[in-house]
């Protein structure tokens, strides 16, 4: 009989604990933002509820989640195509030939794309995962306060006062908000560092049969 995958057992597990601990504490020595259990549980979080507001099972949502909670454990191994690596630990720690089922490879799916915006997410755990990652700009990733020695890429981020994703299920629309501190860095600051990653979010929203839009300090750009 297959085993019932759930979050708490994955959120719960010590190797996976352990991968992701050993992982951010690399990012740290670079400066780096916060890849670890922090951001794992957020991702989580907004990704779940992304698939609860749209009325998917709770199943699905509880599938969204722990491939949101995995996606990132690849780090361990190199931030360079650590998407791929992330779904081969994951099917490595939970996955054998006598309990793998569809749902460890829907959620290793999910993960080994959410770094591809070149394509669509190729289903809908996928896109929820990709925009719970894709929308987590809180400057409360940031590790030091003083920012102003910080590249441009997280200097966006620490601009980033407040950051909210709306689901609206009747309009069948995704909403990012965001509360930008402009003496940091621009609002076209921002669209040059992560453009990418808004088109990205646009894609996973169309999977879901949803629009998306962006609104910076109450003004709507998409």
């Amino acid at each position: 009989m297959n085993e019932i995958l759930t979050f708490e057992k994955i959120k719960n597990n010590f190797e996976i604990q352990v991968y992701l601990e050993f992982a951010d504490r690399a990012f740290a020595l670079t400066g780096y933002e916060d890849h670890g259990k922090g951001h794992a549980l957020y991702v989580a979080n907004v990704s779940g509820q992304i698939l609860k507001c749209l009325e998917y099972s709770q199943r699905e949502q509880e599938l969204v989640k722990i491939a949101a909670f995995v996606h990132d454990i690849g780090n361990i191994v190199s931030k360079h195509e650590h998407d791929q690596s992330s779904a081969k630990i994951f099917l490595n720690i939970v996955g054998n030939n006598d309990k793998c089922s569809d749902e460890f490879f829907t959620i290793a799916s999910a993960v080994g794309c959410h770094e591809d915006k070149s394509t669509d997410p190729v289903s809908s755990i996928a896109a929820a995962l990709v925009l719970g990652d894709k929308t987590d700009v809180r400057q409360e990733r940031i590790r030091t306060k003083n920012f102003y020695y910080l590249d441009k890429h997280l200097r966006v981020v620490v601009a980033c006062q407040k950051v909210n994703v709306v689901v609206d299920k009747e309009k069948m629309n995704i909403e990012l908000r965001m509360k930008i501190d402009t003496s940091i860095c621009s609002v076209m600051d921002y669209f040059e560092i992560f453009m990418s990653r808004i088109n990205y979010c646009k894609r996973a929203s169309n999977v879901l049969n949803c629009s998306f839009e962006l609104y910076i300090n109450g003004d709507k750009f998409l």
